[in-house]
């Protein structure tokens, strides 16, 4: 009898935790339905469609700036501890005099996210219709380097407020894939800091310039400072203008 007591119990708890959720969501659900029939009625429907589409563009022209940036600054948006600075970017050094300093993938795609949550709110911030408020928290974003594509997506919860009345937009279910060289380019820069671990004072032109071609892009070495080369790595496929990624060797 006392098992079957607790079972008892036991199916009780587990109808009342069913209830409770399924409570919770349509409670949910009738509040926002009642917000959007709420902007509906006054005729703010075009306006929210607007922020909504506002914020997805500021998420999207982030995305684009971090990834020309993270390719003039070699990777990174907050400066390593080697590299030169040019007031505006600044130029990481990969190989300096026997330090090895290239960032990994994994390093790169959180430059990536830290440069889009850091730009993402002065753009939110510029946001302004009237008789409309944005509340939100800090964004955090993961960025995806992809064999022919970068992913940035953002988990930004946003509340669009009228009078009291609000509607919600996740910023989360809209994120933003770039067409980018940059997983390849990535594999060139590496061979080409690999290849100083082997014969620091040997590099393999030949070798970097079939690797290049065979990924479609350009590498150019360039004499930057006294015993310091400028490496860039080129492609005009993925971007209106050429792309750049850029990083110092010093020797």
């Amino acid at each position: 009898m006392q098992k079957r007591g607790q079972v008892t119990i036991l199916i009780i708890l587990a109808i009342v935790i069913i209830l409770g959720i399924v409570l919770f969501v349509l409670l949910r659900n009738t509040s926002e339905d009642k917000g959007k029939e709420y902007f509906d009625q006054q005729g703010l429907k075009p306006s929210v469609n607007n922020v909504q589409n506002f914020i997805k563009d500021c998420l999207e022209i982030s995305s684009k700036d971090a990834l020309i940036k993270i390719g003039i600054q070699g990777g990174y948006f907050n400066k390593p501890t080697r590299h030169f600075d040019m007031q505006w970017a600044f130029i990481p050094y990969y190989y300096d005099q026997g330090s090895f300093n290239q960032p990994t993938k994994t390093m790169i795609e959180s430059e990536l996210a830290s440069y889009v949550d850091f730009n993402l709110e002065k753009c939110l911030a510029e946001i302004e219709f009237q008789n409309l408020e944005l509340k939100y928290e800090p964004s955090s974003t993961v960025a995806r380097i992809g064999p022919t594509s970068l992913t940035f997506t953002t988990k930004l919860p946003v509340i669009i407020e009228h009078q009291g009345n609000t509607v919600n937009f996740n910023l989360k279910e809209h994120p933003v894939t770039l067409n980018s060289s940059l997983d390849e380019i990535i594999e060139v820069a590496t061979f080409i800091s690999d290849s100083h671990k082997e014969n620091p004072d040997l590099i393999c032109i030949n070798c970097i310039s079939e690797l290049a071609k065979d990924r479609k892009l350009y590498v150019d070495f360039i004499a930057f400072e006294e015993d310091t080369t400028l490496i860039m790595i080129l492609e005009n496929r993925t971007m209106d203008q050429p792309y750049v990624f850029e990083f110092l060797n010093r020797y």
